[in-house]
């Protein structure tokens, strides 16, 4: 079952079941980004669900092994997955690795196959050539095994690639990844500049580093402001150094675009965001959004040299996605604002039972009630309004999830993949199940809401073919998701942690369970005036504890 957020002080419960299994799995099989990991390759990919891939097989090893690699060196993740026999985590696997290392083109050429091994398995040696940003090349070799497929699904199509992270280089593991660790060209390398011209030097604001590092990105291998720095091995979780891997590049390149790189960030507004993290032990992440524009005016990565989980984040989002559910059920006409709809202590969907944090109930209740003390077991309920490929739609078609965004620098940009039966519905559409987002997708989703018209978010001003919806929201819907937002500040879980705010307020919170006997994650996404802003805390508990205090904070200075 699942539990969601309340007010400060009250728990959520744990995951059990088959919807439990499904949410732990698609956390811990990412190369070791635990809940959260890269999901996109900005020039090449757009994201689809991995998990729907279905293994194939070749009729020789050597055929394996090297369409394996084609598929990889062309930048396909899933074509490359769907030839191994684990494809979901081989899929991530391969974006994370490319992602991490912002590698731009890749040369994979295979060795024959050497004598079979004890228990089936055949290695493949092969030769690497990875072009890194705008460093330069990396070159290594490593070895996969192939073995025939015997069993489940794939027994009989032939041979596959054995998934390990290894596959992909020797020294990964399940537990690490890779970091380019760039070289600075001058004190603190180049500065980025607030769109009012403000300097954001990196030694006063080292939460932008991620986005600094990003930016660094812009030039090609060659060319005057080409990078340079260390491939590292690091830990998954936290981005502790292990080891160095290899250099590459020019050190002594000078930093790209001269006197600074200009940014849509606010000064005001990027101070206001890191005051409002500072003290903040946990990790945690925070980006915001100017809603009449798109325009990212401030952006938090808690620590500063961990990933950039404000964009390229990949969790569950948990009730904060509610405000997509809604938008769903509305524009479909399955429900009313005042619709009695209920909000018993438990309910079914799929055969499984989905409940509220400390059996709350409100038998009684509209659906705007319903949403303001977030009520799972309504929206189990109301799945039958819905197919398993709604959900999805309405994200992609109104609010702009899983597009090939152009934010200026590399990020994911939402997952919301079509349900396979009740159960899943279900979970997705309390944001748990398959969906995955971070706080810059969670930060538009409100900033579509509000407005009623998707506006890629971007960080620079120069952006070229900014991704487009395909529909926006009717002003009737999104007016009603207002009220809903403001009903969950008024009258519902966000009342105690945002009380004080003056002026156009709303917000909802979310409580994202990863299982494994780990925390919660805390979430809070809200709008004040045209700011639209997501918070995440990893092991907050509950967002309106956790994630409630930084957005307050925040918003505080947003008008």
């Amino acid at each position: 079952m699942y539990d969601d957020d309340e007010e400060p002080g009250r728990r959520s419960g744990l995951v059990v079941g088959l919807v439990a299994l499904v949410v732990v799995l698609l956390l811990v099989c990412g190369v070791g980004y635990g809940a959260y990991s890269f999901l996109k390759d900005a020039d090449t990919y757009t994201e689809s669900s991995p998990s729907s891939t279905q293994p194939t097989g070749e009729k020789s090893p050597s055929n394996a092994a090297r369409r394996f690699l084609a598929e990889w060196g062309a930048g396909n993740w899933r074509g490359a997955a769907a030839l191994t026999d684990d494809p979901t985590p081989a899929a991530d696997a391969l974006v994370n690795f490319n992602t991490g290392l912002d590698i731009r083109a890749r040369t994979l050429t295979a060795a024959e196959p050497k004598p079979e091994l004890p228990g089936g398995a055949i290695p493949v040696s092969f030769e690497a050539k990875m072009t890194v940003g705008s460093a330069g090349d990396w070159t290594y070799t490593g070895t996969l095994n192939v073995a025939e497929a015997k069993a489940g699904a794939q027994a009989g199509k032939g041979y596959v690639v054995t998934w390990a992270p290894s596959v992909l280089h020797p020294e990964l593991s399940a537990q690490t990844r890779f970091k380019l660790v760039r070289t600075q060209s001058g004190p603190g390398g180049p500065v980025l500049h607030a769109k009012d011209g403000t300097a954001l030097p990196a030694a006063e604001h080292p939460a932008l580093s991620g986005i600094q590092d990003g930016l660094l990105r812009k030039s090609k291998p060659g060319e005057k402001g080409s990078d340079s720095g260390t491939i590292t091995l690091v830990q998954a979780g936290n981005g502790t150094p292990i080891k160095e891997i290899a250099k590459v590049g020019d050190p002594t390149a000078a930093p790209p675009k001269e006197g600074g790189i200009e940014t849509t960030l606010d000064a005001k507004l990027q101070a206001a965001a890191e005051r409002a993290v500072k003290g903040e032990s946990r990790t945690t992440a925070l980006a915001a959004v100017r809603i009449s524009t798109g325009e990212i005016v401030a952006v938090v990565n808690n620590p500063a040299a961990g990933a950039n989980n404000a964009f390229q984040g990949r969790t569950p989002p948990g009730s904060t996605l509610k405000i997509v559910t809604a938008a769903t059920l509305l524009e479909m006409g399955a429900v009313t604002l005042d619709a009695k709809v209920g909000c018993p202590e438990t309910a079914n969907a799929g055969g499984r039972a989905f409940t509220n944090s400390e059996g709350r109930a409100y038998p009684d209740a509209s659906f705007k009630q319903a949403f303001a003390q977030s009520c799972n077991t309504t929206m189990a309920a109301l799945q039958s309004k819905l197919n398993g490929e709604d959900l999805s739609r309405v994200a992609h078609d109104y609010f702009g999830i899983g597009g090939d965004w152009k934010t200026g620098i590399v990020s994911f940009d939402g997952r919301v993949p079509a349900a396979t039966g009740d159960t899943m519905k279900t979970a997705d559409m309390i944001g748990q199940g398959e969906v995955l987002m971070n706080p810059l997708t969670m930060a538009s989703v409100v900033a579509t809401a509000k407005s009623g018209t998707f506006r890629q978010p971007h960080l620079t001003p120069d952006t070229e073919q900014l991704w487009k919806a395909s529909k926006s929201l009717t002003p009737a819907v999104s007016g009603q998701l207002r009220t809903l937002m403001k009903s969950v500040v008024t009258e519902g879980t966000a009342r105690g942690a945002l009380a004080g705010l003056s002026g156009d307020v709303g917000a909802k919170t979310g409580t994202a369970e990863v299982g494994e006997g780990k925390p919660n994650n805390g979430w809070m996404v809200a709008y004040r005036g045209d700011i639209a802003v997501a918070v995440w805390v990893e092991g907050g508990i509950t967002g309106g504890q956790s994630a409630g205090p930084i957005v307050k904070s925040f918003l505080g200075s947003a008008s």
